[in-house]
């Protein structure tokens, strides 16, 4: 059975990526596990404020019973498990290493706003897991929806990677029984191809309707001046979820985004599905 990972810092985002996460566990009938990396940090959740028992037991196993049993009770898979780890170190080795060794199909992660140089929302340890992931991340926080109807936004622009996450988007999309938006990205510039962007997204067409088979809209929108279209567009046909391919690097002054999706992480106001490039 499949294995959704969730790692909890307990905060009112990762609450929220735990929901998410129980979500997506339902629609994959798949697994779902929490865990915890200790780094030495004293911890006061917003939930703890109303469950006084915490007061008492103030340790972060208590944290977690209360997530875990929070989760189970919106866990609707038959034969199904919600469990928790705990483990030490590096908290982005640790999660790469704890979705290695469970061979998990998704991250889901709770994001704190700007905590880094290298990115806005995101926050820099879900930025660098990112990079490093063995499989896609889901990120989100608490002010963001996650509905049960999806419609998952494809930006496609002339980066090949941008085509080549189609699979693993079209998977996605299948397993929540979602849409897929299938956007060309063009730009007014003298080295443009006229026609390239609408050839790129005819090709996305193809694979969604015959191998595939997902419900899909497409559009092309001009980001000259950056993705605010893209997300206006967005916004106006109810996109749920945008994703973005990622690629690998050592380098912490480069961007793991390419350039246009960096810029469209930084504006998002809504949960990013990051595919790393090697997927």
């Amino acid at each position: 059975m499949k294995r959704i990972l969730v790692p909890v810092d307990f905060s009112e985002d990762a609450v929220f990526a735990v929901d998410v996460g129980v979500q997506i566990a339902n629609s994959l009938k798949a697994k779902l596990r929490l865990m915890h990396v200790r780094t030495g940090k004293k911890y006061h959740p917003e939930f703890a404020k109303d469950n006084p028992h915490f007061i008492i037991d103030d340790k972060d196993t208590a944290y977690m019973e209360y997530l875990v049993d929070r989760a189970r009770v919106a866990y609707k898979v038959d034969n199904g498990e919600v469990d928790a780890k705990f483990r030490e170190g590096n908290v982005v080795r640790e999660i790469k290493n704890q979705a290695h060794y469970d061979d998990s199909v998704i991250i889901v992660i709770g994001t704190h706003g700007v905590s880094g140089f290298e990115d806005r929302w995101i926050g820099s340890n879900a930025y660098r897991l990112v990079s490093h992931a063995p499989c896609p991340v889901l990120a989100v926080r608490k002010q963001m929806t996650f509905n049960h109807e999806q419609k998952i936004l494809l930006p496609i622009d002339t980066e090949k990677v941008s085509r080549r996450i189609v699979p693993q988007v079209a998977g996605f999309a299948k397993v929540l029984d979602a849409k897929v938006l299938v956007v060309g990205i063009t730009k007014r510039t003298k080295w443009a191809i006229p026609g390239r962007i609408n050839a790129y997204v005819h090709q996305v067409e193809r694979f969604l309707k015959k191998a595939a088979f997902i419900p899909f809209d497409s559009a092309i929108v001009d980001g000259s001046e950056g993705p605010q279209e893209l997300l206006d567009y967005a916004h106006a046909n109810g996109a749920t979820v945008i994703a973005l391919p990622v690629k690998k690097t050592l380098n912490p002054f480069e961007s793991v985004f390419f350039p246009f999706a960096n810029e469209l992480l930084n504006m998002s106001d809504l949960p990013i599905l990051a595919v790393p490039e090697h997927e």
